[in-house]
């Protein structure tokens, strides 16, 4: 069901849409991270059962379906608190609720949900995260907006990883930043990617595509300090080409790891 990529660590298989982790904190309790497409719901808690069933939980990277489809089901049938940056949170009668979206970059589906304005059922949010901050131990959060107004990365200093969401995507280890019409403020994103470049570790757990375990931190930086290229006749064919991968990968379920 899942693949151990290191102690303590695991990438889950039968989920759609984003990668979906499970991860201890230092005093063993369990985190899941991100939760794919509503349809990853039997898979994760599947996972979590082979785990003991005991879920304290989930961290969200952002709003976006393909990160946050499953979450009510798993906090419903778990128990595990649900944790968000709160600019991707709204309230009401003074209580904290997930704004779900689609992601401009899937296209299809984003037009879809503005053509039907499909109604979702109101996720409620344990802890809305305003700042860094410890969430378990070992475990912290690190807001990085831009993508999503609240868009945040979770930092296992034990494991010298982060969890980055979609603060850049990983096309076979090759990172790469979101596009510029996938994110809520481009320049925002971008000083993002650069203020957490200065502290990322060694590994990172990208949304989509392969984890990067080894040189992460040098990566970002690197392409932290590259500016956005102007739109061509290359550029045009290469993210054309990098929209079809992210697609098919959004489609199919996972099965193993990816080489």
């Amino acid at each position: 069901m899942a693949d151990l990529i290191a102690p303590g660590l695991w990438w889950l298989h039968g989920t759609r849409g984003s990668n979906v982790y499970l991860v201890e904190a230092d005093d063993g309790q369990l985190a899941l991270v991100d939760t794919g497409f509503a349809s990853s719901a039997s898979a994760i808690l599947e996972e979590v059962a082979a785990h003991g069933g005991r879920l304290s939980a989930i961290l969200l990277t952002h709003m976006h379906r393909d990160h946050s489809g499953a979450a009510d089901e798993v906090r419903q049938a778990t128990g595990a608190r649900l944790c968000i940056g709160r600019g991707d949170c709204f309230e009401r009668d003074d209580r904290a609720f997930l704004h779900t979206s689609v992601g401009r970059s899937h296209v299809g589906r984003f037009l879809v949900a503005r053509v039907r304005r499909q109604k979702v059922a109101d996720v409620p949010v344990d802890l809305c995260i305003d700042g860094e901050a410890e969430l378990l131990p070992g475990i912290r959060a690190v807001p990085v907006p831009g993508h999503t107004p609240g868009s945040c990365c979770f930092v296992v200093d034990r494991l010298g990883a982060a969890f980055v969401g979609d603060l850049v995507i990983s096309h076979g280890g090759e990172l790469t930043r979101s596009m510029r019409l996938a994110n809520h403020d481009d320049e925002r994103y971008l000083e993002s990617i650069r203020q957490f470049g200065a502290l990322a570790p060694e590994a990172g757990l990208p949304g989509h595509g392969v984890p990067v375990m080894t040189g992460f931190g040098d990566a970002l930086r690197e392409l932290a300090a590259l500016p956005r290229r102007r739109t061509g006749i290359r550029t045009t064919a290469e993210r054309a080409v990098r929209m079809s991968r992210f697609g098919r990968q959004l489609s199919r379920k996972r099965t193993r790891q990816e080489p």
